[in-house]
């Protein structure tokens, strides 16, 4: 689909061309694309020579960029198709991850794709023991989100404002625990400075929540994410896209089940 939905730099004019792959390698309880990262919604096979196909027809309809969400499982692929559109057209490629990502596949995808949408969800230890039942997720995100940092350096627009290249960092902020977001918020400047591409978003759900964590049963608060927002102004972040507040309305959320996957 051509997806308007992204940040603006993303998106740009024409849409994001992207490509959403069923299964993800981190399966967060209250993923808001719960129908293909851990079900069976709409779920389909291709083949190499389909695939390609898709990302021609992406691009014939003026997709600013191909966009390949949790793509981490279909590497090898992705890695064929793509060599053959390299060989053909000159459009960004976007590598759109969880950010629990294996550094063997990041070796392996950091030279072929331009743009990396990378999702840095949690610094607090607390939150993490209650999501998961992996001790290694701060490790691992950290080191990835260092590695791809340093390989791709930070977000890169043209002279229209379209991404080219570079690392975006992705943020939720997620109720209840808004300490882990102020840590978030806290490594990324004390690591990176302020002029790292930073997206913030408000748009949690708890539409697709998993029994078992009430903690998270419910929508973020206004002042909730209104205390980030100031973080991150008070910090002096000068590269952030804050996603208008949304708090009665799932209109972000993806439904794999419609035609039109997104509302707006």
């Amino acid at each position: 689909m051509l997806h308007f939905g992204e940040e603006p730099p993303i998106s740009f004019k024409n849409g994001s061309g992207t490509i959403f792959f069923t299964g993800c390698s981190l399966r967060c309880p209250f993923c808001q694309n719960m129908q293909i990262s851990q079900g069976n919604s709409n779920k389909k096979h291709y083949s190499t020579k389909e695939f390609i196909e898709i990302i021609e027809n992406l691009i014939n309809k003026g997709a600013e960029n191909i966009n390949f969400v949790t793509p981490d499982h279909f590497l090898p692929h992705i890695i064929e198709g793509v060599t053959h559109i390299k060989q053909k057209h000159n459009i960004p490629l976007v590598y759109n991850c969880s950010g629990f990502q294996n550094k063997y596949n990041l070796e392996k995808a950091v030279d072929l794709m331009d743009i990396f949408l990378f999702d840095y969800k949690f610094a607090d230890t607390e939150l993490v023991n209650y999501l998961f039942k992996t001790d290694k997720y701060l490790t691992v995100v950290e080191n990835a989100l260092e590695f791809i940092y340093k390989k791709k350096g930070n977000l890169t627009l043209d002279q229209h404002g379209k991404a080219t290249t570079g690392v975006l960092v992705r943020h939720l902020v997620m109720p209840n625990f808004i300490e882990n977001s102020i840590k978030v918020i806290n490594n990324l400047f004390f690591n990176f400075g302020n002029t790292i591409f930073l997206s913030l978003m408000s748009q949690y759900s708890p539409l697709y929540l998993k029994n078992g964590f009430e903690k998270i049963n419910r929508r973020l608060k206004m002042r909730e994410y209104e205390e980030i927002v100031s973080l991150v102004n008070n910090l002096g972040f000068k590269n952030c896209y804050i996603q208008e507040f949304i708090d009665h309305d799932d209109e972000y959320l993806p439904d794999f089940k419609r035609d039109g996957v997104f509302k707006q």
